[in-house]
């Protein structure tokens, strides 16, 4: 997490100690009796040494460097050296070496930086201890700082991989403050990967030294494959989790959280169905979400209106729907529609004669999602293809237009008439075949085999969004989305969508992997 320069102080008062070889540490620190023991031209005077205690990992630190050849067993040279004062407590340390000029001590250099008005380093082997010298790997007694865990810890105690996690975030804009020296990106990087690894997030040794988990977890998502995430623990996470947008995701969100209610999790999960840009504005602009569900991709404005409020939405896609364009099971005219003559039903044309003068010549009912749905932008898109920013859409110029934000609605509408045409998510569709009918789109039903083989001309793809930030200040969140990813292809099946395939889960799950490691 970082690094510490030992350093080797006296007092200020000292005007003879400029510069030690590691030769003269060792006899400083053992045998040596007076200052004139070590250099000729030095005072006749008893050395007080300033030591930490045998407890330190300071004091196993310096033995290790400036006596290399002590073997296990053999007694430190230091502890049989005269005038020698030991404490546990820096303080103490820096006041008795400042307290005379023929004392001398060792500690970590943030007390010797704190003390420069009374206490001066020396410089060991012609080198002073400073953020050059250590970041050169020059200064001889430089010494790497730690922290430990357990995996075991971090996956019973959430705050404490959390803890963690932010410390490995943070450590480097503190510690420049704190008089300590900040890790190297490898050294960073290493600790961030055993953070990784301990979380079931990746596996050991899969990263070289100074890779980033982050570019790992994007190398990954770019050859198709899926990274590996951790085993979900409901029962281990705490708080509520507030998500809310697409009408069509909503059922599939739904049952995902009534699983993770159902496998321990404690807190309350808010799921509100108000259409992709309502779910989108409530994330994006008021804040008031933490997860935005969405059938369709976040675009520029949207984006825009998330970082104003500090937030950086990550994409999760979680599934794939067809939208399906339906008529009641009492029409008996409606079999096939291409995209020109979806065009005209739900734009200009006022009885069905006017598409096919085969068909009827009734007044078209026309029953669509509000303009907050993501399936209607999505629809809008694909067979109004030409529409610019700015121009009116077609759709809410029709006559015998019906809108609504709730797809019951819209299929209670649609199945109440037999010259009454809508489109929703298939999900919706394949509840109600007893009253409803999927019309064929260009000659293509829309099924599972048309959707995966990309043939059926209305499939779209789902989204869950959240933050980064989120998933690191709300465990409930991450562990939630995580869960989510681990078991969307169990639950989407009996929702009535189609699973994403392997490469798009893969991103999804890389796409979340990188999110906590950054």
């Amino acid at each position: 997490m970082g690094t510490d320069a030992l350093a080797v102080v006296v007092s200020a008062e000292n005007d003879f100690v400029e510069d030690l070889t590691l030769e003269q540490l060792a006899l400083i620190f053992s045998t040596a009796e007076n200052w004139s023991d070590v250099d000729a031209s030095w005072p006749d005077e008893p050395i007080q040494r300033y030591i930490p205690g045998t407890d330190s990992g300071t004091y196993d630190y310096f033995t290790e460097e400036v006596f290399p050849d002590l073997a296990d067993g053999m007694a430190n040279p230091q502890l049989e050296a005269s005038g020698l004062n030991q404490s546990e407590d820096d303080n103490v340390l820096v006041q008795g070496v400042e307290g005379s000029p023929y004392a001398i001590g060792y500690f970590g250099y943030a007390y010797a930086s704190e003390n420069t008005d009374t206490l001066r380093p020396v410089m060991i082997a012609g080198v002073e201890p400073n953020a050059a010298s250590v970041e050169a790997n020059e200064y001889p007694l430089a010494r790497p700082l730690f922290i430990y865990s357990d995996a075991t810890i971090m996956t019973e105690k959430p705050q404490v991989a959390d803890y963690i996690n932010f410390f490995l975030t943070t450590v480097n804009e503190e510690i420049d403050a704190v008089g300590y020296f900040p890790a190297s990106d490898e050294a960073l990087n290493g600790a961030r990967q055993a953070w990784l690894v301990a979380m079931g997030l990746a596996a050991a040794g899969e990263m070289g030294a100074g890779d980033g988990a982050a570019e790992e977890a994007e190398e990954t998502a770019a050859t198709g494959e899926i990274c590996e995430l951790p085993a979900s623990d409901p029962l281990a996470v705490s708080g509520d989790i507030v998500s809310a947008g697409s009408s069509t995701v909503f059922p599939l969100a739904e049952a995902v959280a009534l699983r993770y209610k159902d496998e321990g999790f404690a807190g309350q999960v808010t799921i509100d169905s108000v259409g992709t840009g309502g779910g989108f504005e409530r994330f994006c602009q008021t804040g008031e979400t933490d997860v935005a569900n969405a059938s369709r991709a976040i675009n520029e404005e949207e984006t825009a209106a998330c970082e104003a409020i500090g937030r950086t939405p990550i994409e999760f896609r979680v599934g794939t729907d067809a939208l399906a364009v339906v008529v009641s099971a009492e029409n008996d005219f409606v079999e096939d529609l291409t995209l020109e003559q979806l065009a005209l039903i739900f734009s200009t044309a006022e009885n069905w004669s006017d598409v096919d003068a085969s068909w009827p010549a009734e007044p078209i009912q026309r029953y669509i999602p509000g303009t907050d749905s993501g399936t209607y932008d999505y629809f809008t898109e694909e067979v109004f293809p030409d529409l610019e920013d700015g121009m009116a859409n077609p759709q809410l110029e029709a006559s015998g237009l019906n809108q609504s934000e709730d797809d019951n609605v819209l299929v209670q509408g649609v199945a109440g008439s037999p010259y009454a045409i809508g489109y929703f998510g298939y999900a919706y569709a394949s509840e109600n075949t007893d009253t409803l009918r999927p019309v064929m789109i260009a000659g293509v039903e829309p099924n599972a085999a048309s959707v995966e083989a990309n043939e059926y001309p209305l499939a779209r793809p789902l989204f869950i969004y959240s933050d980064a930030t989120i998933l690191t200040e709300k465990p409930q969140v991450a562990d939630f989305i995580n869960f989510f990813l681990t078991t969307v292809n169990e639950e989407i099946d009996a929702v009535g969508y189609f699973p994403a395939s392997v490469e798009v889960l893969g991103g999804a799950s890389c796409a979340f992997v990188t999110a906590i490691a950054e």
